[in-house]
């Protein structure tokens, strides 16, 4: 009876540590969700999660924006507008602002005359066009794309929103398309009113680059996350504003205070906790509480 007792005992342990083992090993799996967010560009999208997406995208619009900017491109619509048709504007910050992703914000687009420039493969569009990011994010989507792998695609709008993810699409298009800064503007030509549902038609495209070895990257949970109201639906999140001024003899791109939707950390509240915790500040426990109960995210009034 005790050689039986003993047994059951030694096969319980064996569970035990079999379930604690493999329930560790998926702790290990999650990766941990980066404290702020950064742009990353469309090619991260690609590969084994988006794939007809990215491809959708590589032939709308959106995934040709850089080109436009280049001598020659769009002669006619240049002209319309008082631009030089054979001007190279690929360094330009007002048309960069809105002809790729993420300029002048972390991991944005960095173009030619940058100490270092983003890398530009033709057969494969990033940063340099306008991307995922630039619709459906605040500032970046670092910290979106782990939740999403983590949850293998299974979360709610609210799950990815607390990190930047954005549902109000009407909004932010007028980020670019009814922005006072563009020169494209309605009174030049009927062509330049915007009609987001009209828009929208032509970027998301992507049934038809749906293949046997990328099906089973449709997205599967949206009809149910449609039947959900997110924060941003509820109130929209400020749209940046911004203008051009001249350092060092060279045009750079300058927000306007109060404008950005997301609250970058002051350079104060770092020196503060530089001063209290070291140079590694940003690995102590302090800081990673600050990031997450501080108020993230401006929406409109």
């Amino acid at each position: 009876m005790l050689k039986f007792i003993k047994s059951i005992s030694l096969v319980w342990v064996a569970v035990f540590l079999v379930m604690g083992s493999s329930g560790d090993a998926l702790a290990k799996k999650k990766k941990k969700v980066p404290l702020t967010p950064k742009f990353v560009g469309a090619v991260k999208c690609n590969g084994s999660c988006h794939d007809p997406y990215y491809q959708g995208w590589k032939k709308s619009p959106h995934g040709g924006t850089y080109n436009l900017l280049k001598p020659g491109e769009r002669a006619e619509a240049k002209k319309r507008v008082k631009l030089d048709p054979e001007k190279d504007y690929t360094t330009t910050p007002l048309c960069l602002r809105c002809h790729t992703t993420g300029y002048g914000q972390t991991g944005g687009f960095k173009p030619s005359d940058s100490k270092k420039p983003s890398p530009i493969d033709p057969t494969e569009p990033n940063l340099e066009q306008v991307g995922c990011e630039m619709c459906h994010t605040v500032a970046g989507g670092s910290q979106i794309r782990v939740v999403m792998k983590n949850t293998k695609g299974d979360f709610k709008k609210a799950d990815t929103e607390k990190y930047g993810q954005r549902w109000d699409y009407a909004n932010v298009c007028t980020r670019c398309h009814t922005h006072p800064n563009t020169p494209f503007q309605p009174s030049v030509h009927d062509k330049y009113k915007f009609n987001f549902e009209e828009r929208k038609k032509k970027v998301h495209q992507f049934e038809k680059y749906v293949t046997e070895d990328n099906i089973d990257q449709k997205l599967q949970k949206k009809e149910d996350r449609a039947k959900e109201v997110g924060q941003t639906e509820k109130t929209p999140l400020v749209i940046e504003d911004f203008e051009i001024v001249e350092k060092k003899g060279k045009e750079k791109l300058k927000f306007k205070k109060g404008t950005l939707p997301y609250n970058k950390v002051s350079s104060k509240e770092k020196k503060k906790f530089k001063k209290a915790h070291g140079k590694k500040y940003k690995k102590t426990k302090e800081w990673e509480e600050f990031i997450m109960n501080r108020e993230n995210y401006n929406y409109k009034k």
